[in-house]
């Protein structure tokens, strides 16, 4: 009887706090793919067997907080912080990742969905807002503190030229070569060799660290050329381009991993 009772009073304290979510999720605005959740359409089987998934994956203890991320979007400059707090909130993170095709009727991101919905009734619909946040301020102290060098494109502002008011694109310049039979590819546009170049801004303006980050040959020849195309390269933004003004997270400098791309092409132009 007393074991009877037992499991009774949890019965009742189950279905209050379910009663109680329920009530909360009836009175906030919520998201149209977490409204779109509760009642699927019946030919949307990728969204019903995700929703699926995430009803397993939370009867076993799992209950994760993703971030979307599709073709050149969704990647967070503070991803590492971001699972750190989720785990020191008893999360999981994961990428929840959205293909560019879409299949007409089916939708994409109800995993994702349906544990956003759970995480606002287990902590509230700001949670995840405030979450993000909060990662985002870590990952700004703990730049600003170590020296973190950061990627152009985690910055609110990239890398940019004295000259320039702000940087919108990589391209750079494009170096004429006499002295060496660098070729296009005999294309109808002649496409030449080129180089996506990389190198630290420092916080006083200064760089250093080059490396490749993408060469395009476009010939065998041009292949054979890389190192003392490099070379060149390097040589040519030392000496032109020598000043930068670094990248910056909410008005704060920091240490940047910039990108510029460098056109050859074979003209007049000693070196």
């Amino acid at each position: 009887m007393k074991y009877t009772t037992i499991i009774l009073i949890l019965l009742i304290i189950t279905s209050c706090l379910q009663n109680k979510r329920s009530d909360y999720l009836n009175n906030i605005d919520l998201p149209p793919q977490i409204a779109y959740i509760a009642n699927p359409n019946k030919n949307d089987t990728l969204c019903i067997s995700e929703i699926k998934r995430a009803q397993e994956d939370i009867a076993n203890g799992k209950i994760v907080l993703t971030q979307s991320v599709g073709l050149g979007t969704g990647t967070l400059r503070y991803e590492s912080e971001l699972r750190k707090l989720c785990k020191e909130n008893g999360l999981q993170f994961d990428v929840d990742l959205f293909s560019c095709v879409e299949e007409v009727g089916q939708t994409q991101g109800c995993y994702g969905a349906y544990m956003d919905k759970t995480i606002i009734e287990k902590f509230g619909i700001d949670f995840k807002n405030n979450i993000h946040r909060q990662a985002d301020s870590l990952f700004l102290q703990n730049a600003d503190l170590h020296d973190k060098v950061v990627q152009q494109w985690g910055c609110d502002e990239r890398p940019r030229l004295p000259s320039e008011n702000e940087r919108t694109n990589d391209y750079l310049t494009t170096i004429k070569i006499k002295n060496l039979k660098i070729e296009n590819d005999g294309s109808e546009n002649g496409e030449w060799p080129f180089f996506d170049l990389s190198f630290i801004v420092e916080k006083d303006s200064t760089i250093n660290g080059f490396y490749i980050s993408y060469f395009a040959s476009n010939t065998k020849n041009n292949e054979k050329l890389k190192q003392e195309l490099y070379e060149i390269a390097v040589d040519y933004i030392k000496e032109n381009y020598p000043i930068w003004i670094p990248g910056k997270i909410e008005g704060i400098p920091v240490r940047t991993d910039n990108n510029v791309r460098i056109f050859f092409e074979n003209n007049n132009y000693a070196i």
